[in-house]
């Protein structure tokens, strides 16, 4: 089987060429195209095979190889190819390649009986360069060009291969350089007449004449100079409230500038520190200066601290304030002067909140300080820690004022009535014990507890839920568990499983120990002032203060409680001293007053229909009164009033 690469015109012209060369039918080569003409070449390159069963089938024409020779006339060389030469490649660099009278400047094929003539490139041999400088005096550049002097020879043996590739069978004959060209002396005048005298490479002569042809040679190079970097501000707030360094804290618009939220210890802003430059020299010898650093210092404010990392951090919960360029405070505040509706949202801020209009239905204020709303409250849901202002009404609302102080207080007052209640039904299980000495304790507990304590399983159940509401350290590890001991044997089958009350003894003891070591739950100090409450809830860990009056709520005080106006329906239990203007008043709403033991209550007048629990004692007051005052005098409860018809005052 023969193979052979060849190229042509067309692959007609391919197949003819090759069955006469190998002398076989045209029809019995394969040809498989390896490249079809394009921009870079116009011929076909392809494969051409012959099989060797087909080879057998035809004559043979001599094929005795014939060796490709040159002959050299001192202008050209002429190219034989030899029998087995395919085709030729020129190589322009080295000089010209004709057939007949025509430049080949691509691959072509070559057919039996072709000549080449080759004009080899003779050089007379040169060197020059031109030397550009940079403005700046960064960087000098010479332009060489170099030709060596001599010619290009060919080889006088040539191999008889496929593809003549004339690059391969070519070299270069190099002669003397001339004597004129140009030396190192010259080059280091014409350096030295630009004014370089910095920078300069070494070896610079090696490398023009190391040149073939032309090539860029940098001749000096600066040494460029370090720049400044000048220390930066990286802020996080946003726009100074003021542009200049002079600010007036006092006359801050806090409704104009954008509220941004920030917690303790979030970072306001950062300084990255400049670094001094480092001058450079031009290849001229000049110094290149750099710019001197601009240092600033950051002001600290209010509730704001400095780090050794140079961030600027928020010490509290608030609003952060960028007063000027590099001024910085947060204002433990949530100031908004407008209404809280549905195109501002809920409002969530561990400071204070102060509200220039309304809160809408639906909406709800949680603060961890105090919060004051000029307009009015309706539907929706307040919870203040250290205290609540409502210069309007307070209408279908919830709010709780102080609400860690209000859950223990809670929790104690609950705690108290369990331990009331368990300690009467262990009493009563140790009276039955002794008329009944068959029945077990649990089944006298499980009746004991259906028959006269109803209410107390539902009661240690709510123990229990705020009990899991209570801080940490609060509450210790045995109460805990003694609470939750109680509610086993209250629950379900709980009753039936106990076998003795000592386990509910221990209890108590321990709750006893709690009672008079954490049980004094005094009032918080912070206060609710409001104007008129309707319909609403309200608890509060301090003292209440009505200018109004209270409408059908429910009030949950546990400082003191002064109502100036009218308290109708609903409910009030308050842990201080009570004063309201008028109580009662609707034949259909009844209006209760819950108060610990101790209150001193004053009402100016009060309506019929009236119930006033001191403690466990309950005071009813079926007619109008006026001047009433319920109050505790050496241990026994004192009232006074005086008739009133009811009419108006």
């Amino acid at each position: 089987m023969k193979e052979m690469i060849a190229t042509g015109k067309t692959l007609e012209e391919i197949r003819e060429r090759w069955s006469r060369e190998w002398g076989c039918d045209p029809e019995a080569l394969q040809i498989e195209t390896i490249e079809k003409p394009g921009v870079f070449s116009r011929l076909y390159k392809v494969k051409v095979i012959l099989p060797d069963s087909d080879k057998q089938n035809f004559p043979q024409e001599d094929t005795q190889e014939e060796d490709t020779r040159v002959l050299w006339d001192q202008v050209k060389y002429t190219i034989y190819p030899g029998s087995q030469v395919q085709s030729i490649v020129p190589y322009p660099h080295a000089g010209k390649l004709f057939m007949l009278g025509n430049e080949i400047g691509y691959e072509m094929p070559v057919n039996k009986g072709d000549t080449f003539e080759f004009y080899p490139l003779v050089q007379q041999g040169g060197l020059s360069w031109g030397i550009s400088v940079e403005p700046d005096g960064s960087k000098a550049v010479a332009r060489v060009r170099h030709a060596r002097a001599g010619k290009f020879v060919l080889a006088n043996s040539l191999p008889n291969y496929s593809q003549f590739v004339l690059e391969q069978h070519v070299s270069f004959d190099a002669s003397p350089e001339p004597d004129e060209l140009p030396t190192e002396a010259n080059l280091l005048k014409e350096i030295n007449d630009k004014g370089i005298v910095y920078g300069i490479k070494s070896n610079l002569w090696a490398d023009f004449m190391a040149v073939d042809g032309e090539r860029e040679i940098v001749i000096a190079e600066a040494t460029l100079p370090i720049p400044t970097v000048q220390p930066q501000l990286i802020d996080y707030v946003g726009e100074p409230v003021f542009q200049n360094e002079e600010s007036n804290e006092e006359k801050i618009d806090y409704f104009a500038c954008k509220i941004v939220l920030c917690q303790k210890d979030d970072i306001l802003a950062r300084k990255i520190p400049g670094k001094e430059g480092v001058p450079g020299t031009n290849i001229f010898g000049k110094a290149t200066q750099v710019d001197k650093i601009k240092d600033f210092m950051i002001t600290m404010k209010k509730n704001v601290y400095l780090t050794e990392n140079m961030e600027v951090k928020a010490s509290c919960s608030g609003t952060p304030v960028r007063v000027n360029k590099n001024t910085y405070l947060v204002e433990n505040a949530f100031i908004q002067n407008k209404d809280v509706d549905l195109s501002t949202g809920s409002i969530d801020f561990p400071g204070d909140v102060f509200i220039g209009g309304n809160v809408a239905d639906g909406l709800y204020i949680h603060s961890s300080g105090t919060v004051k709303v000029q307009g009015s409250v309706s539907g929706a849901d307040i919870k203040a820690e250290t205290g609540l202002a409502v210069r309007n009404n307070i209408i279908a609302s919830k709010i709780l004022v102080g609400e860690k102080h209000v859950s223990r207080s809670e929790f104690i007052k609950t705690m108290q009535e369990v331990s009331e209640g368990l300690a009467l039904c262990v009493h009563q299980i140790e009276q039955l014990q002794g008329v009944s000495a068959n029945t077990s304790v649990g089944q006298l507990f499980k009746v004991i507890l259906e028959k006269n304590f109803q209410q107390l399983p539902k009661k240690v159940e709510e123990l229990e839920r705020l009990l899991n509401s209570q801080e940490r350290g609060f509450v210790s590890p045995e109460l805990d568990q003694a609470i939750r001991s109680v509610k086993h044997f209250m629950i379900g089958l709980g009753p039936l499983q106990l076998k003795d009350t000592l386990y509910l003894k221990n209890a108590l003891k321990i709750v006893g120990f709690f009672m008079a070591t954490k049980g004094l739950a005094a009032s918080a100090s912070v206060l609710c002032d409001v104007s008129y409450v309707q319909n609403s809830e309200i608890s509060c860990a301090g003292d209440f203060f009505c200018h109004k009056g209270v409408y059908n709520s429910i009030l949950k005080i546990e400082g003191c409680m002064k109502i100036h106006g009218v308290c109708r329906g609903g409910e009030i239990s308050c842990s201080g001293d009570v004063y309201i203007w008028e109580l009662g008043g609707s034949n259909i709403s009844a209006t209760t007053i819950k108060a610990s033991k101790d209150s001193h209550i004053n009402i100016e007048f009060c309506h019929a229909n009236i119930k006033i629990f001191i403690g466990k004692e309950l005071i009813k007051i079926d007619e109008p009164a006026q001047k009433v005052d319920i109050f505790r005098d050496k241990g026994n409860l004192q009232v006074g009033k005086l008739r009133w018809d009811g009419s108006t005052r």
